[in-house]
């Protein structure tokens, strides 16, 4: 048997959106043109029993797909579905998300009674019968645990394990992808905590030895029951062409390094556990891969090779305002106003007012409703205090639209307009749609835009546009993106700035302003002085990666069909992701801005380290569910207040939190500190009390402080307040704060912390290790505390 370990491409944050890996080739099941034709091993027997009729130009009726569905979740999940139990279900009838050319019937089959819920999603491709998808959704048992019992590689065995029996005969065409693992968990920005959920196992294709990207086997298992819920197969039956490596893997390394082109790049430095929800307070100048080059080797020419072919004689079309009018911009100021204040109901529906106004002469608009919020993100980071007002088209009761206003800035964070009517009569009609505008006429709507919304930023975006022409297949008819939309970046000192932008869209049918979302920071940037040289980063990354084969599948525009070939790809020797290389210091830096460690010349991973040690279990668990850090921490660290707070709110989830800025207590807490919003989660759920006094967040706190504060996330507070009642076996009890020995009698004696052979050590500083298993085994026994 030919299964083996192997790392895959992959593309992480900004690189996923154009499909496209220096270090890391596309992500399993994204790309276009794959499809699922692989029929199970232990597939089940299809009944015919229901007897519509086929839709037309398809082979399976509404009936039969829906009897195969539920054959297939008796046959993989051992339950049986009937009407009569409660159980809904829906059936749709669509094109392949992945594959233009097949169809595929998606059947939904759920059940919500008082207390529970369960859903399972079943695709079945039209032509076959065969099973493209199956997933389970569904509340946990009674019996079942309250928190993850398993680690990363023992979901690997039980997939594996289940890989055997269920399909064995692709077996041996299949490579557990190991990078797609480590990614998983080291970009986790899952809410769960510790709470019941899905890891995912990937499994690549691969033939003769060589990954096929994009193609191969997708299971999710429980983390709690060990359990498979889910199973994905993305394979294409189109055969393989023969092809051999004409170069080198070092040729290959060469032209890498040669032909793929380096920009400068300001990327945001964010908290991996808190993503685009965190204020951001620094910014990185780094080099950054570009792929409008190419993104592969072809191993027989030698050549870059992009994502798609170019067509000979194709004409881009492009758009930019003159130079006249970029001066011009430079003097455009915005209307300032006293951010000390925020804006009142009446001011902001005012301005509102005007603005549509603005943007719609021709159309009057009235306010609907205005809303306040003290707690949006906006994907800007740092919470917006915002009003949010819906408004309507009077012209027509089916157009209406929303827009959002920072009460303190006065700016328009974003906007939308629907036009219910429109979309229903386009997809309705037989007919294909013609826009009836042009994308250069939108273009000029789009700047007015700006100049409208944003007057002092129009000299920081780049202005430059390029068409291209949307379209996506609906029930075998081609439908155009009715809406023309534009993505204008900011670029400071000649500087792309990553997520910054404003990306504004107009309805191709009408020429009306569709949508605007705003993204920007006020911070401070580097300055571009004093770089290491590009062939120097260059270097540094090459050191960190290796060259391999590959097969990837790419759009030929002229034949308009697929073709596979053989191409090398660059890929990280290790688990850790890094994709940007700091251009004043050379480290390797990844998608949230934050440095990869190097450790002995080699990026540092961490499962290495956690191998053998006496908390090696929980660590693991802990760190595949976003619950500890170890980016930030390591290993013997001693624990503050703040981060043993932010562990504890980490275990339980992002769940039940509307945020409550400004309504803590404590005199040395600032709104705008790292750790604000964990301590307000904390007092939300009762962990902590909300007290006019210092918190003292940055102090390291002791064993019995610790457990103090653990015993809040357990239903024993009210009894560990009991006093004298309670003893221990240890040497060093009479050193135990009186107050604090309930809670260290009640965990010490449930096993959630011990102490240290014959002593507890109350006054020592708690560890990273001790910390993280305490919450573990607190959480695993109480599971979340009920409000």
């Amino acid at each position: 048997m030919k299964f083996k370990k192997a790392i895959s491409g992959l593309m992480v944050g900004g690189l996923l959106l154009s499909s496209a890996g220096f270090a890391f080739g596309e992500t399993i099941g994204e790309a276009e043109g794959q499809t699922a034709m692989v029929i199970t091993e232990r597939a089940v027997p299809m009944p015919y029993g229901i007897e519509e009729e086929a839709i037309t130009g398809g082979n399976l009726s509404e009936g039969k797909a829906l009897d195969l569905a539920k054959e297939y979740i008796k046959g993989f999940f051992g339950e049986t579905i009937n009407e009569e139990d409660g159980f809904q279900t829906n059936a749709s009838y669509r094109g392949d998300w992945q594959n233009q050319d097949q169809y595929v019937w998606q059947i939904g089959i759920h059940r919500r009674g008082r207390d529970t819920y369960v859903s399972y999603n079943v695709t079945i491709v039209d032509e076959d019968a065969s099973l493209l998808e199956i997933r389970k959704y569904g509340d946990p048992a009674e019996d079942e645990p309250k928190a993850a019992q398993f680690t990363q590689e023992e979901a690997e065995e039980k997939a594996l394990a289940f890989l055997k029996e269920f399909n064995p005969k692709i077996m041996q065409d299949l490579i557990l992808d190991d990078n797609y693992q480590q990614y998983y968990h080291y970009y986790d920005q899952s809410s769960h905590g510790l709470h019941p959920r899905e890891y995912g196992v990937f499994y690549t294709r691969q033939y003769k030895g060589i990954p096929v990207m994009n193609q191969g086997v997708q299971i999710g298992v429980n983390n709690a029951t060990g359990k498979v819920t889910s199973y994905r197969i993305t394979w294409n039956n189109e055969t393989i062409p023969e092809a051999e490596a004409n170069i080198t893997a070092e040729d290959a390394k060469e032209v890498f390094k040669d032909d793929l082109n380096y920009e400068l790049l300001y990327v945001p430095v964010r908290d991996r556990s808190r993503g685009y929800s965190e204020e951001v307070e620094k910014v990185r100048l780094v080099y950054a891969p570009n792929f409008e080059g190419g993104a592969w080797v072809d191993a027989e020419t030698g050549k870059m090779l992009t994502h798609t072919t170019s067509m000979e004689g194709e004409e881009i079309r492009q758009i930019d305002v003159s130079e006249r009018e970029k001066e011009a911009f430079k003097k455009l100021t915005a209307k300032q106003r006293d951010t000390s204040k925020e804006m009142t109901r009446e001011e902001v529906t005012k301005f509102v007012e005007k603005t549509l106004g603005a943007i719609y002469p021709d159309n009057e608009a009235t306010i609907q409703r205005t809303n306040y919020s003290s707690s949006n993100y906006y994907g800007m980071g740092g919470r917006r205090k915002a009003w949010d007002i819906q408004f309507e088209i009077k012209s027509d009761y089916r157009i209406d639209g929303s827009i959002s206003v920072d009460a303190q800035t006065g700016e328009v964070l974003r906007f939308n307009l629907h036009n219910w009517r429109f979309h229903e009569m386009m997809m309705s009609s037989t007919e294909e749609f013609t826009p009836e505008v042009e994308w250069e006429d939108a273009y000029y709507t789009a700047i007015e835009t700006l100049k409208q919304l944003y007057p002092d930023k129009l000299k920081s975006l780049d202005l430059q546009q390029t068409y291209y022409e949307q379209v996506h297949h609906y029930n075998d008819r081609r439908i155009i993106n009715p809406e023309y939309h534009f993505n204008f970046r900011r670029v400071e000192n000649d500087i792309p700035y990553r997520d910054n932008q404003i990306n504004i869209s107009i309805d191709s049918s009408n020429g009306l302003l569709q949508s605007v979302h705003y993204r920007w920071n006020e911070v401070e940037l580097p300055e571009p002085k004093e770089l290491i040289e590009e062939e120097e980063g260059m270097d540094s990354f090459m050191k960190q990666s290796k060259v391999e084969l590959s097969y990837v599948t790419r759009y030929d525009r002229e034949k308009e069909e697929q073709e596979t070939k053989l191409v090398y790809v660059n890929r990280p020797k290790n688990s850790v992701i890094h994709q940007y290389i700091d251009a004043h210091s050379g480290e390797l830096v990844d998608f949230y801005g934050q440095s990869v460690e190097i450790k002995d010349g080699e990026v540092k991973e961490i499962n290495g380290e956690l191998e053998g040690h006496w908390a090696e279990r929980e660590l693991k668990i802990m760190a595949a569910n976003g619950v500890v850090d170890f980016e930030k921490l390591s290993l013997g660290d001693k624990m503050t207040k703040n981060e043993i707070v932010k562990m504890m709110v980490s275990t339980i989830g992002n769940y039940y939190y509307y945020g409550e800025e400004g309504q803590l207590k404590f005199t040395d807490i600032d709104a705008n500190d790292e750790y604000y919003e964990y301590i307000d989660r904390a007092v939300m759920y009762r962990f902590i009390d909300n007290e006019e006094k210092n918190f003292d967040g940055y102090k390291n706190i002791s064993r019995e402080e610790f457990a103090e504060l653990l015993v809040n996330m357990t239903s024993l507070q009210k009894a560990a307040e009991l006093q004298g009642i309670y003893t221990l076996p240890v040497e060093d009890i009479g050193e135990i704060d009186e107050e604090k020995l309930g809670a260290v009698a009640l965990l010490y004696g449930l096993d959630i912390m011990k102490g240290a052979g014959e002593e507890y050590r109350p006054k020592a500083e708690v560890t990273l290790e001790q910390a993280a298993v305490g919450i573990y085994r607190a959480y695993n026994i109480f599971g979340r505390p009920r409000w």
